[in-house]
């Protein structure tokens, strides 16, 4: 039952009410600025970002200080992520003034709010982040235990995980043993042709437990540590090329790596075992272009899959820093250009397009073919083919798709080299 106090409480005679009289609206109206003014208070509150350790006993607590707080691999951003999978200025989150909100600032594999990819959105303690395969929770620092910390620092609080942001060990290890992952292949053009020569296989979890993302199932493999990591990235490889050896003109096969097999044994004698396995199936193993900074260690690893007619591919070029010297010293058959050099390389200022010409023309003089990643119009396309790129792959073309897809497909040149 709702009073009202303005009838059951009386009027003292000869006194003056010590409130102001409201009608309706006026009342509405100044409910309404308190709770905006308690909801920008708590939108400039102390939230932070918690993450487990690879070992899942303890969660590193980051304070969302100050805002615009920016996320990514660049090294001025509040929350630094050195990860291929992140971009260098991947999202960021800002108060609108009513509510702490999360922006995707153009990111290669985009920002994901509880599990669901996301341009800009209002976010609540509770929520699940990811950014490339890092996965944060968003939660509320109590005020009481709140001390003075440097708001660049991340804290780091001995504890079980928060339910409902632990993932499935246990599921991942089955998946593992059960091989319970598929693959989607996605076309990579000649041009100007346009005919498809090539594709990059791209996993997906199968497990009824697990997301089927591989940037998630990358993300719980990191929990269990590098070993896991590397043995999910060699399960990927030997389910594509199990799938698509069957093929009666296979077109050449892209497969991906994760950074972690590179600082440890076993990446070349995986690849033995898939050419062993499909030795008629024209192989590239694609690197990310970060890896050109270990330049002896890519000029030994350029040969040993040379010597097993398996080609190499540098991944994202550009992404970070555009290593020419080494591109010299260790040149792929196949260099891939980072996405940004492409969209919207129609409408981009001429510097731009001669600057992305000018890399293609001295990737050429090494006799390296270059893919022009992420074309999504027939505009884009067209200018990749005036800068001179001799592969596209993007939307544009196909999207990723199942293997069968592939067989109508003929291949338009075989081989990895030049």
């Amino acid at each position: 039952m709702v009073m009202d106090f303005e009838k059951t409480v009386p009027m003292v005679a000869g006194r003056k009410r010590d409130t102001q009289p409201l009608d309706a609206p006026k009342a509405r109206d100044l409910r309404t600025r308190i709770l905006e003014a308690k909801a920008r208070a708590i939108a400039t509150g102390d939230w932070v970002l918690e993450r487990a350790d690879a070992d899942g006993g303890a969660v590193q607590r980051t304070p969302i200080l100050p805002l615009p707080f920016r996320v990514g691999r660049a090294a001025d951003s509040e929350l630094v992520l050195a990860s291929p999978h992140v971009s260098k200025t991947h999202a960021e989150i800002y108060s609108d003034g009513e509510a702490l909100r999360l922006r995707d600032l153009g990111s290669r594999n985009g920002t994901f709010l509880n599990h669901q990819p996301v341009s800009d959105a209002a976010i609540h303690c509770g929520d699940i982040l990811h950014f490339g395969d890092y996965e944060f929770r968003v939660a509320g620092e109590e005020k009481t235990a709140a001390k003075k910390v440097d708001d660049t620092a991340t804290l780091v609080r001995q504890g079980p995980l928060p339910r409902g942001f632990e993932t499935s060990s246990r599921d991942l290890r089955q998946l593992l043993s059960e091989g319970t992952v598929t693959m989607v292949f996605q076309p990579i053009v000649d041009m100007p042709t346009s005919r498809v020569s090539a594709c990059e296989a791209l996993g997906r979890g199968c497990h009824p437990g697990l997301p089927e993302s591989p940037v998630e199932l990358f993300e719980i493999a990191g929990k269990l540590g590098p070993d896991a990591q590397a043995e999910l990235s060699r399960l990927f490889r030997r389910r594509a090329v199990e799938m698509i050896q069957d093929l009666p003109e296979a077109p050449v096969v892209f497969l991906n790596t994760h950074p972690v097999e590179l600082e440890r044994p076993g990446l070349v004698e995986s690849l033995e075992e898939l050419r062993t396995l499909a030795p008629n199936v024209d192989l590239v193993l694609e690197i990310h272009e970060s890896a050109l900074a270990q330049t002896d260690f890519i000029v030994w690893l350029r040969t040993r899959l040379m010597e097993i007619n398996v080609g190499l591919a540098y991944d994202d070029f550009g992404a970070g820093q555009a290593r020419l010297f080494e591109l010299a010293e260790a040149p792929p058959h196949y260099l891939k250009f980072d996405r940004r050099f492409i969209t919207g390389i129609d409408n981009a200022p001429v510097s731009r397009q001669r600057l992305v010409a000018s890399l293609v023309a001295a990737a050429r003089e090494l006799l390296v073919r270059t893919v022009a990643e992420g074309v999504e119009t027939a505009e884009e396309a067209a200018a990749c083919m005036r800068a001179g790129f001799t592969h596209a792959q993007g939307y544009h073309f196909a999207r990723p798709g199942p293997v069968e897809a592939l067989g109508a497909c003929a291949p338009a040149s075989r081989g990895k080299g030049s």
